[in-house]
């Protein structure tokens, strides 16, 4: 059977280095040299061996409603909040379930989604 693992996970942008700026500041990772001429443009993965954000340079977005996005666990929910607002982000929604874990869903400057949560001690 062939070896395999998920390397990057890839957004369409018609604007990438708007994502680049927002990703990089939020993401604290630096994205390797680019230019507003580069089709693709990587960042740095947050831990060794781990997944790369990837930004590729499209004419045109298939569609705004994406069917995958990022979960980012962070121990001060709402100073990451603060930080993607102060970035360009918009809040979608905020839950939190009768257990205590809590979520929020955002949308990135260009409308791609994420969400940030609290992990259960």
């Amino acid at each position: 059977m062939a070896r395999m693992r998920i390397t990057n996970l890839t957004l369409n942008s018609e604007k990438p280095l708007e994502l680049v700026r927002f990703w990089t500041e939020f993401l604290g990772v630096k994205a390797h040299p680019h230019n507003e001429n580069s089709e693709h443009i990587f960042f740095h993965p947050q831990e060794p061996g781990g997944i790369r954000l990837a930004i590729q340079k499209v004419t045109k977005k298939h569609h705004i409603d994406s069917e995958i996005h990022f979960d980012i666990a962070t121990d001060d929910l709402d100073a990451l909040e603060e930080k993607a607002l102060s970035l360009g982000a918009k809040v979608e929604s905020r839950t939190q379930l009768d257990n205590g874990f809590e979520w929020r869903v955002l949308h990135d400057p260009q409308d791609n989604p994420f969400c940030i949560f609290t992990e259960l001690e």
